[in-house]
């Protein structure tokens, strides 16, 4: 049952990477406003169909409401425009690996807010996070760091509010009988509420979207493995094995990012980001199999 779990939590992986590594190139078509209104709109086509047809959607209250709503905000709204800013202006194998350094604060927040014992090999994972960090947001040379600081720095803070997110209130309300597909639902929700709020002050709501089909394909399809088919992998996985079993396939997604960047972008790492990503990869691994 838990190989099963495993594959269902690899996809998620692969599904998330893949829209971390795809987002780069919609965002070179299309403006950044208009690709992220559009995706959490698209995904609720398949959201609620699949909730009333697995009878999974529940009323859990206004409080219960309220914490997933901030959690969307937190986490498909604020921590996908800073994504979506970083892979804009830096390539999507940096921005991804920052990103991803998600479970890691995950496990820090864990430790502050619900009380859990910190170990010794957090410290130690915090130590290779900073360091891979710091090799993916330098370069050799005063301007180039000060470039790559400002252009990269942004995905660090998406992997912050992502780790926050599917931590404290992601766990307050499933262990209070909230059903995952809710949790979700609610949370997409939100980002679609929020990213059509700012289109709209902004004078770019969907109405004005005007982009070939291959362009919008991409947003489209990013919002389909992102907010959709990755959640439902994830959290089918969650149903049949414990979270600790299942949270190393959840930081792989920066090993899948790396590869598929070079696959489908062409991009061409240099030893000095390579290692960051090697780095950083080993301190999630690593506080999510031990801590």
């Amino acid at each position: 049952m838990n190989n099963v779990a495993i594959v269902f939590a690899l996809g998620a992986a692969v599904s998330w990477a893949s829209t971390q590594v795809f987002s780069k190139a919609g965002l070179q078509r299309m403006d950044l406003i208009h690709f992220a209104s559009i995706r959490p709109l698209f995904a609720l086509l398949f959201i609620v169909p699949y909730g009333f047809l697995t009878g999974g959607f529940s009323n859990p209250g206004l409080v219960f409401i309220g914490i997933a709503v901030l959690a969307g905000i937190m986490d498909a709204f604020l921590g996908s425009m800073l994504y979506l800013y970083a892979v804009k202006k830096s390539s999507a194998h940096e921005s991804a690996s920052l990103a991803n350094t998600a479970p890691f604060w995950g496990v820090v927040t864990a430790v502050l807010f619900l009380g859990e014992e910190p170990r010794l090999i957090v410290f130690i994972a915090a130590f290779l996070v900073v360091l891979g960090a710091y090799f993916l947001v330098t370069r050799r040379g005063e301007a180039a760091i000060d470039h790559s600081f400002r252009d990269t720095l942004p995905a660090l803070g998406a992997g912050v509010l992502w780790g926050v997110a599917e931590t404290v209130p992601a766990k307050y309300c499933l262990s209070q009988g909230m059903s995952p597909i809710s949790y979700q639902l609610v949370m997409v929700i939100t980002a679609g509420i929020s990213w059509n709020i700012l289109a709209v002050v902004r004078g770019k709501s969907i109405f004005t979207i005007r982009y070939p089909w291959r362009d919008l394909g991409i947003a489209l399809f990013t919002g389909f493995t992102g907010f959709f088919l990755g959640w439902i992998l994830w959290l089918t996985g969650l149903e049949l094995a414990p979270a600790s079993l299942l949270a190393p396939v959840r930081g792989s997604m920066t090993l899948f990012a790396f590869l598929l960047s070079m696959l489908i972008l062409r991009e061409r790492p240099t030893i000095r980001s390579a290692v960051g990503v090697a780095f950083t990869f080993s301190g999630v691994f690593l506080v999510s199999v031990i801590g």
